[in-house]
C-alpha cells in the first residue's frame, strides 16, 4: 500500500486512526492489514522489543486476548488474532476502529487553539469509563488486572461521537517489566497512581489511566514526559481552571474533587473500579456527559474544516397551524445522517487521504529524554 507523502489537499488534518504514522513509538508500530478470509481491513500492531522477547510476552498476551474472545465489550476493539511476524515479533491483529486517535489530534488542538468545551470532554471520559467498566466486568476477582495501557493513543474518537479503546491485551505484559512510574510514563506516556511500591496493573489503575486521559482533554493539550506523577496537582488545576472559567463554580470544585480521586491524588477518596468512578461522575456532572453532537463539532474544529450547515426543517403537510419548534435537540438514535463534506474526508476513506509522515514527530520527541 503506498500511503502519500505530502498533504495536497488545502486543508491539514490528522493521520487516520490506523495511519502508520499515527503511533510509532508506543507499545508497537501501526500499519493496516487485510483478513485472510473475510477481506476485512484490519489494523495490525506489531509490539516494541522493550516489551520483552516474542517467546516470553506471547503466552501473557494471548491469555488476555483469550479472557476477553467471547466476552461482550461495550467500545473495544476485538482482538482478531495474534501471531508472529516474519522477523519473529509479535502481532496482535483488532477490527478497525473508526475515527482519529486522541494523541494526534491533542497535538493539533494545541496549534489551532480548540481546545474542547468542558462538555465534550467529560462525554468523551465518560465514554472511556464504560468501556473499560464493560472489561472490567468479565474480571471482577480482588486484585484482577484490568486494560493497563490507557493512553491517549490507545483511545479513538469519531466525529459521530462513537469511542474505541484499543490494545487491552497487555496489562499483564506491562507488569511484567516492572519498570519504574516515570519510565513507563515517559516511555509509553502510561499513568501509574503516585503511590510508593511496586505499581499493580489492577482496576484502581485503569481508572487512575482515564483519569489522566480525561485530564489532558480538559487542558486541551498534550502533557509532557516531565510533568507526570511529580506534577499532578498542578495538572488538574490547570485542566479544571482552563475547562471550567464559563461555567458554575460548583461544577469546577465537583470535577476537582472527582480528579483527585481518581487519580488517587487524595488517597482518602479511591474509586475501585471504573463503574464506580463513573457513577461518582454522574453524580457530580451528570447533565454535562451526552454532547454527542459536540464531538463531532469539535473534531472538525481540531481539523480545520468548516461546520456543516444544519439541515432546514422540512414544512408541515397539514393545513393545520403549525407548532413552534422544539427546543430541545434531537437525540443522536434519532437524528438524521448526513453525507460527508467534500472537505472532510471521512477516515474510513484513508488509504486515499493524504498523511503526514510528521506526525510522528510527536512521538520523537517525546523520547529524547536521558
Amino acid at each position: 500500500m503506498n500511503w502519500p507523502a505530502s498533504q495536497p489537499l488545502g486543508v491539514e488534518q490528522p493521520p487516520p486512526a490506523y495511519s502508520p504514522y499515527a503511533d510509532p513509538a508506543g507499545l508497537g508500530v501501526r500499519t493496516i492489514g487485510c483478513g485472510t478470509f473475510s477481506g476485512d481491513l484490519l489494523e495490525v500492531l506489531r509490539l516494541t522489543a522493550e516489551l520483552g522477547a516474542p517467546a516470553s510476552i506471547e503466552p501473557l498476551v494471548r491469555e488476555r486476548c483469550g479472557r476477553f474472545a467471547s466476552a461482550s465489550l461495550t467500545g473495544l476493539a476485538p482482538v482478531v488474532r495474534v501471531e508472529r511476524a516474519f522477523d519473529g515479533r509479535l502481532e496482535v491483529w483488532s477490527r478497525q476502529a473508526e475515527g482519529f486517535r486522541l494523541g494526534t489530534v491533542l497535538e493539533w488542538i494545541a496549534a489551532r487553539q480548540t481546545a474542547p468545551p468542558l462538555d465534550v470532554a467529560l462525554t468523551i471520559g465518560d465514554r472511556l469509563l464504560a468501556s473499560l467498566a464493560s472489561l472490567q466486568a468479565v474480571d471482577q476477582t480482588e486484585g484482577a488486572p484490568g486494560h493497563g495501557a490507557i493512553a491517549v493513543d490507545q483511545i479513538v474518537v469519531s466525529e459521530s461521537g462513537a469511542l474505541t479503546l484499543t490494545d487491552y491485551a497487555f496489562g499483564t505484559t506491562l507488569a511484567a517489566l516492572q519498570w519504574p512510574r516515570e519510565q513507563l510514563w515517559r516511555r509509553f506516556r502510561i499513568a501509574m497512581p503516585p503511590a510508593a511500591g511496586l505499581a499493580r496493573f489492577d482496576h484502581r489503575v485503569d481508572v487512575t489511566q482515564a483519569a489522566v486521559v480525561i485530564a489532558s482533554l480538559l487542558a486541551g493539550r498534550l502533557l509532557t514526559s516531565e510533568e507526570y506523577p511529580r506534577q499532578l496537582g498542578p495538572i488538574l488545576a490547570e485542566a479544571v481552571r482552563r475547562s471550567c472559567a464559563d461555567v458554575d463554580r460548583r461544577d469546577g470544585d465537583r470535577l476537582f474533587v472527582w480528579l483527585q480521586a481518581a487519580t488517587e491524588l487524595d488517597p482518602r477518596r479511591v474509586f475501585q473500579s471504573a463503574q464506580r468512578a463513573r457513577e461518582a461522575l454522574h453524580e457530580a456532572l451528570g447533565p454535562r456527559l451526552s454532547d454527542t453532537e459536540g464531538i463531532g463539532r469539535w473534531l472538525r474544529a481540531a481539523r480545520g474544516l468548516p461546520e456543516t450547515p444544519a439541515r432546514p426543517r422540512p414544512a408541515a403537510a397539514s393545513s393545520a397551524p403549525s407548532e413552534a419548534p422544539s427546543s430541545e435537540a434531537p437525540s443522536p438514535e434519532a437524528a438524521p445522517s448526513e453525507a460527508p463534506s467534500p472537505e472532510a474526508p471521512s477516515p474510513q476513506t484513508a488509504p486515499s487521504e493524504a498523511v503526514r509522515p510528521e506526525a510522528g514527530a510527536r512521538i520523537r520527541r517525546w523520547l529524547k529524554w536521558s
